[in-house]
């Protein structure tokens, strides 16, 4: 039976390469080259949200206030539903009262990650404030463009033969230092004419060509997905106008690139580990500011708070103690300071869970910027220090633009960039908060249906994974319209993973809570809801997409909670095991989750959907849809 079934999966991976391989092009969203649009929208009679209207919501995709702190220069990303493409804009505006944004014109196309977001990448202010420099490909490779804060077409400062990958200015503003991407060593044409024998070093359920993919992997080996490609360091010399590659010298005194994940600051177990978070490079270069996942010795809960490096090697400093998330974080223009943003939604009492805090690279107390309600991001601060611009979003505002003055603690709005949310009507919310059967604390936010009647109980659909203060736009991954499901009666509980334990290696018991516990956590707030009289308990609907995917698998397979479910990726399946690479197995393997064919297969039974599907009682599911598959 075992060579049948390794037959089969041979054949199905063969025909994948075939038809993905001989593709050549890739396929997907296009890019509009018209610049994004802030229009002037009267106040009218709200009506009720669509999905269209999440459709064409403009994204922040950048921001930074000049260094004179009189202008912030920003990113905007929409979507453009006629053409299934995307557009952008790179704006101005002015940090005066009653400034108006000014589109310098578009951005050029969506920085894409591997994974297929669209990257968050802030513009860069030349030292005298009149410039703003970004990356941009137009037809051809990605290279630095330089804007004119008073307007007209843009220039292109770079020159070099591959993609520039990053780029930082000089402090004295005379340079750039750019990450540049070294030539593949993959010949891809000779891998397609004679073939290539499948080692495990890549996925190739990937939405790649597999050629494209194994060039990926093979130029950061070991790394694993996401982790970047090698790069050179090239200096480009703004006052005369030349470029070169980094001499070993000036490659010592400047250390860029798209990710500082290196044998120079950290060890190759850390990195094979995956205990590396985000790494952010100070602008001076001689520090990185990380996050490292904690370990069981150092704390009973999984977090990843903040540390810090000298570049070149040193001790660690922690930076945030006792914090276990912090949900972004960014250096101060002089090298001084780390400000983040202080994730502290598993605290019930809290009306303002995510606070912007500021500690010293030398690791002090950290200090309060401000607790104002909402999520922060793409901060950053003027010369002076005075001056802190950032995005700001709350469960039922999309991002602004907002301006924070540090000497009076004044915040005002600089940018709305979606202003039709003033004539729309979204439902209510309210947090629950609930404690299991194992004493773990799990929450979500309630969104009601719109024109709730109390007294009436109502379908519920459970959006997954994260409820953190973000606009409740569609769950983890956009995928689920939750004010969208309201507006069309169903009530909607946004539920949070909570706060993992740190298990016991090799423990299998404190391992499977992974799963068992968020969904018991999910049981839990089913029932509190029912007994407050809102929900239907025999009508309740679950969708996920990535960790989210996993829970609902687990939870339709072990448990008679949900009477529909819709997943957008696979969860924990021996299936997974065999079509992953080498790089995922050993993740897996951190669960105790080894070959299904050895002494693992009874742990494989125990989380497995697949190996349970005669438990899937009342669930009707689907998977990779996007649309609610039955009423409930």
């Amino acid at each position: 039976m075992r060579y049948v079934r390794d037959i089969a999966l041979f054949c199905v991976f063969a025909i994948a390469i075939s038809r993905v391989a001989l593709a050549g092009v890739e396929t997907g969203p296009g890019f509009d080259p018209a610049p994004v649009e802030i229009p002037t929208i009267a106040k009218t009679t709200p009506r009720a949200v669509t999905g269209m209207d999440l459709l064409n919501l403009r994204d922040f995709h950048g921001a930074q206030i000049s260094p004179d702190g009189k202008w912030v220069a920003f990113v905007l990303g929409q979507a453009v539903y006629e053409s299934n493409s995307y557009r952008s804009g790179l704006f101005i505006v002015s940090t005066e009262k009653g400034s108006k944004p000014i589109c310098l014109g578009t951005a050029g196309p969506p920085h894409w990650k591997r994974e297929n977001q669209w990257l968050e990448e802030d513009p860069q202010w030349s030292e005298d404030s009149k410039y703003v420099f970004y990356r941009l490909r137009n037809g051809g490779t990605w290279q630095v463009w330089k804007w004119n804060r008073g307007g007209g077409d843009p220039t292109q400062v770079t020159r070099v033969a591959h993609n520039v990958l990053s780029f930082q200015i000089t402090a004295d503003g005379t340079k750039l230092i750019l990450a540049v991407e070294k030539p593949s060593l993959i010949d891809k044409k000779q891998l397609a004419e004679h073939g290539i024998l499948y080692d495990g070093s890549f996925r190739p359920g990937a939405p790649r060509p597999v050629l494209d993919e194994m060039a990926l992997d093979r130029t950061d080996p070991g790394r694993g997905p996401g982790r970047g490609v090698e790069t050179e360091t090239w200096i480009r010399n703004l006052q005369e106008s030349k470029e070169h590659m980094a001499t070993e010298e000036e490659s010592g005194s400047y250390v860029l690139g798209t990710d500082v994940r290196n044998e120079k600051q950290f060890s190759k177990a850390e990195l094979d580990s995956l205990s590396i978070g985000r790494t952010k490079l100070s602008p001076d270069g001689k520090s990185v500011a990380y996050e490292r996942r904690l370990d069981p010795s150092e704390s009973p809960q999984s977090g990843y708070p903040l540390f810090l490096k000298p570049t070149r090697g040193g001790k660690p400093v922690a930076l945030t103690p006792g914090v276990l998330q912090v949900l972004d974080f960014w250096w101060s223009p002089d090298s001084k300071e780390i400000y983040y943003t202080e994730d502290r939604s598993a605290s019930a009492e809290d009306p303002r869970p995510a606070k912007l805090m500021a500690v010293s690279a030398t690791g002090r107390k950290a200090r309060k910027v401000s607790d104002a309600p909402g999520l922060q991001g793409s901060c950053s601060l003027d010369r002076s220090g005075r001056l802190l611009v950032c995005t700001q979003e709350d469960v039922a505002t999309p991002a602004q633009l907002r301006l924070i003055d540090l000497s009076t603690g004044g915040v005002r709005t600089l940018v709305d960039a979606n202003p039709e949310f003033q004539n729309l009507q979204l439902s209510p919310n309210k947090r629950i908060d609930v404690s299991n059967q194992y004493r773990d604390h799990y929450w979500g936010h309630l969104v009601f249906p719109l024109n709730y009647e109390p007294g009436r109980r109502y379908p519920l659909v459970i959006t997954t994974y994260l409820d953190r203060g973000m606009f409740f736009r569609g769950g983890v991954g956009d995928e689920y319209p939750i004010y969208v499901f309201a507006a069309n009666g169903f009530a909607v509980l946004n539920f949070d993973e909570g706060e993992f334990h740190n298990s016991t290696p090799g423990d299998f018991e404190t391992q499977l809570l992974y799963w068992a516990s968020p969904i018991d956590g999910v049981a839990a707030l089913i029932k509190k809801l029912a007994d407050m009289g809102i929900v239907d308990s025999s009508r309740v609907g679950i969708t996920g997409l990535s960790h989210g995917a996993e829970l609902l698998d687990y939870g339709i397979s072990h448990t008679d909670l949900f009477r529909a479910s819709i997943a957008s990726s696979t969860g924990y399946d021996p299936i997974t095991y065999y079509l992953t690479s080498d790089f995922f197995r050993g993740d897996m393997s951190a669960y105790s989750l080894e070959s299904p064919d050895g002494a693992s297969r009874g742990r494989w039974q125990r989380i497995s959907a697949a190996l349970n599907a005669r438990k899937r009682r009342r669930s009707i599911g689907m998977a990779g849809l996007r649309q609610w598959p039955v009423q409930i």
